[in-house]
């Protein structure tokens, strides 16, 4: 145990505050005396407490405390508890429908909502009781509990003034701290846990402190409910000081227990409370970001939580006038810089893993107040009214493995996002070499985002392979997982071919080479997948051809280490659910009415086969997009599905072709084509006449290595015309 929660514990203990066995606990621990014990009562401005400690006036040094609380004029917080509007400031009509459910004991979380009577049980979870229509989610109950709601109750206080939202602020604060003592000697990290670090570290770096300073002021808010708060909050230190984790989760940990040293400075512990927190993530700045950025889980979601944390602990520390330690605000430019360039046209993120929505406008406007010198974050931020747009467009993360395609910054840009990095330290999908297609202003193809993380069938779906846009071998799908997850956190730059050229871009990766990769449950390795990706970008001359582009050509080599035949599935999500089909050409054409549209036109080869799967549950859930991150739910989706089957090297061939909204898809077939290489090389060479509907006709080539990597090109080129773009790479 660490040695000052077990000093503060015992202290408890020694005042009275522990309980019988066959007694149910009750918080908070720390009794009064372990309170004024754990207080620096040399300071000036404790001067009454101590007198009233000295004297064995415990009440008397209760309130003076509770005063010296509420007088105090630093530290300061975003909050001032002075500042609350009097009735001719607020709002006409305040939004106070989430703040009166909880005057009702009615709550959501994790999107499903419970009504309790009276009295609130904190540990309960109605996904777990008999009966229940959903999966087992224990998020429920840990979510619940960082108390997210007392911001409402506190903005419905500021903007109405009625009391009636004070008063059950402090009955829920005094009903959770009693009913949730501080575990002691290990953490609780268990279902119905009120006490996992992540959930106290949260509380303690926003809803407390916001409802701390928001409440302050209320006369509801009793000197009895304050030092309770106090005493929580110091206990919610120790907890935080003795029990850290790894990854996103020591972010919020650390964040929590800095907040807690700068804002009650008033006890002996807080400068180590403070340093202890600054260190780890002074240090965790360098262990849980990689060189180009990207945060080791790879999730832009959590890599946007853990800057958040890294900030948090920045801001408070700018606001009270301490200094951190040397480059502690250098090293998150990166993490911003990430945000830009990863970016998806409509300000977002690729939602690559447990990922959600990221307003990239709002992350960049603080990148910026904190860099001033970066324009290009100010550019995006403001959506290019101000600043400098990004000195390239497209980019690769050589540490995560992300490579990123696009036309341009604007919002009807091209962009692709291939997932071509390790596992990832945590939050991790099956999901390697699958891609992610927007254009002219819609999402086309998609990933399949983030669930509820419960027990049921469609978290387990969109976590697997078949949640994404890649290759299954024999019915068996991608599987990394199972490793010690610091295995997945790498060292050097992933092997990633890439070439970015004015005309043409073109990435390569495999999936089957490295130890951790294999398919099905076994991770067995009986051939080595490479997804090659080309992007045409035209002519760049401005004409409105529909042959100038933008498409991809996507080929995907399998090449078998043994003899044997081998069944091939190659799945794309689409982001519309509504598509025509032709079974001759084998292609797919979405039909939205709303936005923009995509063809997959297929090279033909013997045998390729094409079923498009929409919404099917047996025998293998497929063909369906989850509502969003964190909630329950589904809509059906369209899949094109792409057989092969063989034995020897097996080649997909694709075209994807965007049009704008009420346009025809450019691209109208394609068919095999001569190879631009000829003599020897010609039997190891890909090609395919590309057909567009203003007559015009391109034609792809490539040679292939005996590993499947790009021995020559891939070359472009229209026909009866000059190469339209050429690369020349190694093989990944």
């Amino acid at each position: 145990m660490n040695m000052c929660l077990a000093v503060a514990l015992v202290a408890a203990v020694a005042s009275g505050a522990a309980v019988s066995a066959g007694t149910p606990e009750v918080g908070p621990r720390m009794s009064d005396a372990a309170l004024f014990q754990a207080l620096d009562l040399n300071r000036p401005d404790l001067a009454a407490v101590r007198e009233a400690v000295a004297s064995g006036d415990m009440a008397r040094a209760k309130a003076a405390f509770a005063a010296h609380i509420r007088s105090r004029r630093e530290p300061r917080w975003f909050i001032d508890p002075d500042a609350r509007p009097n009735a001719s400031g607020r709002p006409a009509n305040p939004n106070t429908a989430e703040a009166d459910r909880a005057l009702r004991h009615e709550f959501t979380s994790v999107g499903i909502s419970h009504t309790f009577g009276p009295t609130i049980d904190w540990a309960y979870n109605p996904t777990t009781q008999p009966g229940s229509p959903y999966a087992a989610d224990h998020e429920w109950t840990w979510q619940f509990n960082r108390h997210g709601v007392w911001d409402a109750l506190r903005r419905a206080y500021w903007d109405t003034g009625d009391e009636k939202y004070a008063r059950e602020f402090v009955a829920e604060l005094q009903s959770w701290v009693h009913d949730s003592p501080v575990p002691v000697d290990k953490a609780d990290q268990a279902p119905y846990s009120r006490w996992r670090t992540i959930e106290a570290g949260i509380r303690m770096a926003g809803p407390w402190p916001n409802a701390l300073y928001g409440f302050l002021r209320s006369p509801s808010f009793t000197d009895d409910a304050l030092i309770d708060m106090v005493k929580s909050m110091a206990e919610h230190a120790d907890y935080l000081m003795a029990h850290p984790t790894t990854g996103n989760w020591l972010t919020m940990e650390c964040n929590g227990l800095f907040h807690v040293g700068v804002l009650l400075p008033e006890f002996k512990r807080s400068a180590q409370w403070r340093e202890a927190a600054i260190s780890r993530l002074r240090a965790e700045l360098e262990a849980q970001v990689y060189p180009d950025g990207a945060q080791i889980e790879l999730t832009p979601g959590y890599h946007n939580v853990a800057l958040h944390n890294f900030v948090g602990a920045l801001r408070l520390a700018r606001l009270n006038g301490i200094q951190l330690p040397a480059g502690y605000q250098d090293l998150l430019e990166r993490m911003y810089a990430y945000d830009m360039w990863a970016m998806t046209p409509d300000r977002d993120l690729p939602p690559l893993n447990d990922s959600w929505h990221v307003n990239v406008k709002a992350e960049m406007a603080d990148g910026f107040s904190l860099f001033p010198r970066r324009r290009d974050f100010q550019w995006v931020a403001t959506d290019g009214a101000e600043g400098t747009p990004p000195d390239h467009t497209s980019h690769l993360f050589p540490y995560a493995g992300q490579v990123i395609m696009r036309s341009g910054w604007d919002r009807d840009a091209a962009y692709l996002a291939m997932d071509a990095g390790p596992f990832g330290y945590g939050h991790q999908h099956e999901d390697k070499l699958s891609l992610i297609m927007h254009a002219f202003g819609s999402p086309l193809v998609v990933d399949a985002g983030s669930y509820a993380y419960d027990a049921s069938e469609w978290r387990k779906y969109v976590i697997s392979a078949r949640g994404h846009s890649v290759i299954s071998v024999d019915g068996l799908e991608e599987h990394r997982s199972g490793f010690p997850r610091q295995q997945y956190v790498v060292k050097e730059p992933v092997p990633i071919v890439h070439r970015f050229t004015n005309a043409m871009e073109y990435a390569a990766a495999s999936f089957g080479e490295d130890e951790h990769e294999g398919f099905g449950p076994d991770r067995l390795r009986p051939v080595v997948w490479t997804r090659h990706v080309v992007f045409v970008k035209g002519r760049q001359h401005g004409s409105a051809r529909p042959s100038d582009g933008p498409y991809w050509v996507v080929v995907d080599v399998l090449v078998p280490r043994d003899s044997a035949v081998h069944a091939y599935e190659s799945t794309f999500h689409l982001a519309c659910p509504d598509v025509a089909v032709s079974q001759q050409a084998r292609s797919v054409v979405t039909k939205s009415t709303a936005g923009a549209n995509i063809g997959i036109f297929p090279l033909v080869m013997p045998g390729l086969e094409l079923e498009v799967v929409k919404g099917r549950e047996k025998p293998t859930i497929q063909g369906w997009l989850p509502k969003g991150h964190g909630i329950t739910g589904v809509v059906p989706a369209a899949v094109p599905t792409f057989r092969l089957k063989g034995a020897g090297r097996q080649v997909f061939l694709y075209v994807f072709s965007p049009a704008r909204p009420g346009e025809p898809i450019p691209v109208t077939a394609v068919a095999p084509a001569e190879p631009a290489s000829q003599g020897p090389n010609a039997a190891d060479a890909v090609a395919a006449t590309i057909h567009f509907s203003d007559g015009a006709t391109h034609v792809f080539s490539m040679v292939l290595d005996e590993h499947g990597g790009a021995k020559e090109g891939p070359i472009v080129a229209e026909r009866g015309s000059e190469a339209l773009a050429r690369d020349v790479a190694p093989a990944p």
